[in-house]
C-alpha cells in the first residue's frame, strides 16, 4: 500500500503542468473540499480548475486528502476550531452519545455558525501553507527530475 501511495505521489510530480498549476490545483482541490457539504468543494474545485489554470489530475488528488475515512474528523476539527473562535462550548462525549437524530440535528443546526467559521479558518490556513510548500516541492522535483526528452528523427538523407 506505501508503494502505491508512493507511485501515486511521483505520478503527481511528474505531471506535465508547471509546478505553478500542480500547486495550484492540489492546493484548489484540498481547500476547497474542507467545505463542510460532502462533494460541494470537489465539483467548485473541478469547475474552477479550467479557469484558474490549474492541473485536473492535482485537483482530482487534492480532493481525495477528504475522503469517507478522513471527513468525520476533518468536519470535526472545524467545529471545534468554530467553536473556540466563538467562545462557544460543545457539549461533552457524555452528553452527545445520549442523542438521537433529533438530538444531532438540533446540535447541528445550532452550530452551523461555528461549523462554518472553523471551515473557512481551515481552509485558509491549509491554502496557505499548501501551495507555496508543494510549488516548491514539485519545482525541485522537476528540476532534478527533467522530462525524457523527444528525440526527432534524422531527416532523410537528399535525393541526388
Amino acid at each position: 500500500m506505501l508503494a502505491r501511495l508512493r507511485q501515486g505521489i511521483v505520478s503527481l510530480l511528474r505531471l506535465n503542468a508547471s509546478p505553478h498549476g500542480i500547486a495550484l490545483g492540489f492546493t484548489l482541490g484540498l481547500g476547497l473540499s474542507l467545505f463542510p457539504i460532502p462533494l460541494a468543494g470537489m465539483f467548485a474545485a473541478l469547475a474552477l480548475a479550467p479557469l484558474l489554470g490549474a492541473s485536473l489530475p492535482a485537483v482530482y488528488a487534492g480532493t481525495a486528502i477528504v475522503n469517507p475515512l478522513t471527513g468525520a474528523a476533518i468536519y470535526f476539527a472545524e467545529l471545534w476550531l468554530g467553536s473556540v473562535a466563538l467562545s462557544e462550548p460543545l457539549p461533552g462525549w457524555a452528553v452527545v452519545r445520549t442523542y438521537d437524530w433529533r438530538g444531532w440535528w438540533e446540535l447541528f443546526s445550532s452550530k452551523v455558525p461555528a461549523f462554518l467559521l472553523g471551515a473557512a479558518i481551515l481552509m485558509t490556513g491549509i491554502s496557505a501553507l499548501c501551495y507555496p510548500i508543494l510549488r516548491r516541492i514539485v519545482a525541485g522535483f522537476q528540476r532534478r527530475h527533467p522530462p525524457a526528452s523527444v528525440t526527432e528523427p534524422a531527416d532523410p538523407p537528399a535525393s541526388q
